[in-house]
């Protein structure tokens, strides 16, 4: 947060609900192509903070984003000509209330960390999906974030009052903060009644009940042994669950079962699916062990080697790899497998008895054929649009065999 006498009037310091009112614009530059109206006074939030910036309108025009400079001008951000003079102003209050409840729940939710497991928020940001609180936890589990959900949303459907406080520097010590201001002079302090205290800037609700509910969506591990938690307040908090409860209907219908069985049951099948891939994968092996004896049997002899050329529509990459390896496991066996599925894809591979370096092979293909790979002495993989398969097959056989004279 900034100083707050600055040319701009910040009336989103002392009031988060108005979204109409008329100003004057002071100043119009241009930034990075951009037009950007400085206004005597306004209610739209820059981002700042770890808070979005509102948006809305200037005089019908959109206002597609909110900045403060290092000077303390408020920059809105639209994407078309403004008048010089009076102007009408009109924020976008879906997001803005949407801010609001994120902001203040956020306050909320930190708290309730610190209380219960004692745990500081380092870091926090308010995206326009959900939000996140860098904590000072090495593990967090199911029932510590109920606990704190718990009492967060018992904060919220008391309805606290949420009050605003403008305290001077030798004043701020009365306030048990939970962090300390990162500014000097007139301090913005945001208090949840007799729960939260804590110096902030943006824009907040002025009763806990319009948050609505707070709810903790996921967890993970980040650098620093901090512990990052996903979060939404209120309407994002509904949309989630709307979207959640659809998917966990459509499951329960698909799979016959009631709400609480679901994991079990989808732990059911992904069991079931892994005992048949490997199934699938015990076959896939046979039957390239049963193809790859009948192409050594079939090869075209080539000077003292069996020179393998295939190729194949429906074979994956992977599928080309392991036939290639059943192959050379043959002795003296030289092969190009290839398969238009899903590109141009091609391995070449040769037997341990068979003195040739295939990445000096790869790099001639690859120059001429153009395309890309990599690979090993004894085992290449390669590949590019399927247009220039045919090319590829051609140039690869010739280099190969050039190569074995």
């Amino acid at each position: 947060m900034k100083n707050f006498q600055t040319m701009t009037e910040k009336l989103y310091y002392t009031d988060s609900y108005t979204i109409d009112f008329k100003a004057r614009v002071v100043d119009i530059k241009n930034l990075n192509g951009k037009i950007a109206v400085v206004l005597d006074k306004t209610y739209f939030y820059p981002t700042s903070g770890g808070q979005e910036h509102d948006t809305g309108s200037i005089n019908g025009v959109k206002v597609v984003d909110v900045i403060e400079n290092d000077d303390g001008e408020i920059l809105h951000i639209v994407d078309g000509e403004i008048p010089a003079g009076e102007v009408e102003c009109k924020i976008d209050w879906e997001r803005r209330f949407s801010n609001m409840q994120q902001h203040t729940g956020q306050h909320i939710l930190s708290r309730a960390f610190e209380v219960l497991f004692d745990y500081e928020t380092i870091s926090s940001r308010l995206g326009d999906e959900v939000g996140t609180i860098d904590l000072d936890a090495e593990t967090l589990d199911y029932e510590k974030v109920k606990e704190v959900e718990n009492l967060a949303n018992k904060i919220v459907w008391e309805n606290r009052d949420v009050k605003i406080h403008f305290v001077s520097d030798s004043e701020v010590s009365k306030f048990p903060l939970r962090k300390p201001p990162k500014v000097s002079g007139t301090i913005r302090i945001i208090e949840v009644s007799d729960f939260d205290f804590s110096p902030c800037g943006g824009t907040h609700v002025s009763k806990s009940g319009e948050i609505g509910l707070i709810k903790v969506k996921r967890w993970e591990r980040v650098k620093g042994g901090l512990t990052r938690v996903e979060f939404v307040c209120g309407v994002r908090a509904l949309r989630d669950y709307q979207l959640k409860n659809k998917i966990s209907n459509e499951l329960v219908s698909l799979l016959s079962v009631r709400d609480s069985e679901l994991a079990e049951q989808v732990i059911k099948i992904l069991e079931t699916q892994k005992e048949k891939q490997k199934l699938i994968n015990y076959l896939t092996e046979k039957l390239m062990e049963f193809e790859a004896e009948k192409l050594v049997q079939n090869a075209e002899k080539f000077k003292d080697v069996n020179f393998v050329s295939i190729s194949f529509e429906d074979k994956n990459v992977d599928d080309l790899k392991i036939l290639a390896k059943k192959l050379i496991q043959y002795p003296k066996v030289v092969s190009i497998v290839g398969s238009k599925f899903g590109g141009a894809n091609f391995v070449i591979a040769r037997s341990s008895d068979v003195e040739i370096d295939l990445r000096e092979i790869l790099k001639e293909i690859l120059n001429e054929a153009g395309g890309r790979g990599g690979g090993k002495v004894d085992f290449v993989q390669f590949g590019g649009q399927i247009e220039k398969f045919d090319d590829f097959f051609k140039v690869s056989i010739e280099k190969l065999k050039t190569k074995l004279l």
